[in-house]
């Protein structure tokens, strides 16, 4: 059970500026998850970054993981440990699994509730799958963590209203201008959240919207099932001064989107104002940008508001999904400690079986004349024997699996029938707090 574990960070425990130093962008996971399996040492290995949270997911051996992970977050991102240290939480055993249940679930999601999370969590963990970085530990694990969630969604009101990071966005913008119809929206980037915020625009009764991506034949295909324009985003200095609207989220590793570029666009356009709202991690737009009188600019961390004035309908739905994530981990966790037992019972089983056999040859070997009917008599009657005097012994494995100090015991078991892969209990760790942001 304790091999299960995660280190990560999120928008609880550190601000966008921080996250945004260690993200990682797709092309970067395959090397991560191969250092994560060599570096760190761990068997198996997922890596989930979105614009909310960075964690590493990791099945191992090694009974103090903690310092590994850290060190291989930070060297990726060129963070000193002790500065990192300051923003990450780990979790192991019981704790991982819950944790990544909660996660998938939308329940630890700045947007409670929010479905576009599963989604995320699916792409993470089929991108590891095509790396060959997870085996039967996380397969099991995300696959379960993949049903808990549709059933959070299917039997509590967590998901009532559909709340977004897309949905909030466009009530951002109503905010600022009231009146929708005669605004131009620009949509930068065409991925699952870009979709959905332009759905909600249209809903909305946006005037005008504008479709750009690196990507134009993508930016066409996405324009033209909303009725907006697609741009190449070599174009998007053009574009920018006819946009009252900018909301961008792309996977581009450095601003897009510099103070130079709005002044001028401010300038062409009579310095009426700019809603921005950049939801990418890490950001899209300049920070100075907002230094700007004329341009409104938000980001992930500025939906909180919203956020909290939402979640306060979906509390009660809480208790009800915190009961079926207890049920599942519970479950989960009690068949994988059955499975931890497996090798032992399989090597018990096999050499009294090897002893079996050994003994009814030697027995026939001085009775050659008997008939073959009395033979085979023989050798099924020590089999019944050998699996009745298995069975009591078997069943007491079974029940020690399932119990909380079961790793040292079954270690002991483990060692003396020269099964090698059951690790030590190790200490627990203790959790860091969220800082203080304010």
């Amino acid at each position: 059970m304790n091999r299960y574990c995660v280190i990560g960070i999120n928008h609880k425990f550190a601000p966008l500026e921080i996250r945004e130093r260690v993200a990682y962008p797709d092309r970067r996971i395959p090397a991560a998850l191969r250092s994560m399996r060599e570096a760190a040492q761990c068997e198996e290995a997922v890596i989930l970054s979105t614009c909310n949270r960075v964690e590493l997911y990791a099945f191992t051996s090694d009974p103090a993981p903690q310092e590994r992970l850290l060190k291989l977050m930070a060297d990726d991102h060129g963070l000193q440990s002790e500065f990192l240290a300051r923003y990450v939480y780990f979790h192991r055993g019981r704790n991982a699994v819950e944790h990544l249940l909660r996660v998938a679930g939308g329940l630890d999601s700045l947007v409670l509730g929010e479905t576009q999370i599963v989604n995320q969590v699916k792409k993470s963990y089929l991108l590891a799958q095509s790396e060959n970085a997870t085996g039967k530990a996380l397969n099991s694990l995300f696959h379960r963590a993949f049903n808990v969630a549709k059933r959070l969604h299917s039997e509590t009101g967590i998901s009532t209203g559909q709340l977004s990071t897309s949905s909030v966005a466009v009530t951002f913008a109503r905010r600022v201008f009231e009146n929708l119809s005669d605004k131009t929206a620009l949509l930068v980037g065409v991925g699952e959240v870009g979709e959905l915020t332009l759905n909600y625009l249209k809903d909305s009764g946006i005037g005008r919207t504008i479709v750009c991506s690196r990507t134009l034949d993508r930016a066409r295909e996405v324009a033209t099932r909303y009725g907006g324009d697609a741009v190449p985003l070599e174009l998007i200095e053009d574009y920018l001064p006819r946009a009252d609207i900018v909301i961008s989220q792309t996977a581009s590793e450095r601003p897009i989107f510099s103070r130079e570029m709005f002044k001028q666009a401010l300038k062409k356009r009579g310095w009426r104002s700019i809603f921005v709202l950049d939801l990418a991690v890490p950001r899209d737009v300049a920070p100075d940008v907002d230094e700007l009188p004329d341009v409104y600019l938000y980001n992930v961390d500025d939906l909180e508001q919203v956020v909290a004035e939402h979640a306060l309908t979906r509390s009660h739905e809480i208790k009800r999904c915190t009961e079926i994530i207890t049920q599942e981990v519970d479950g989960f966790l009690a068949g994988f400690q059955s499975f931890s037992a497996a090798p032992i019972i399989k090597a018990l089983s096999e050499r009294a079986h090897a002893i079996r056999e050994a003994e009814v040859n030697r027995l026939l070997a001085h009775f050659v004349d008997l008939p073959p009917d009395q033979k085979a008599e023989i050798a099924m009657f020590a089999e019944q024997l050998v699996n009745k005097l298995l069975h009591p012994q078997i069943s007491a494995i079974k029940a020690q699996s399932r119990r909380e100090d079961a790793a040292d015991s079954l270690r002991v078991l483990a060692r003396a029938l020269g099964v090698d892969d059951i690790p030590a209990a190790p200490k627990p760790e203790a959790q860091p707090q969220p800082e203080n942001q304010s």
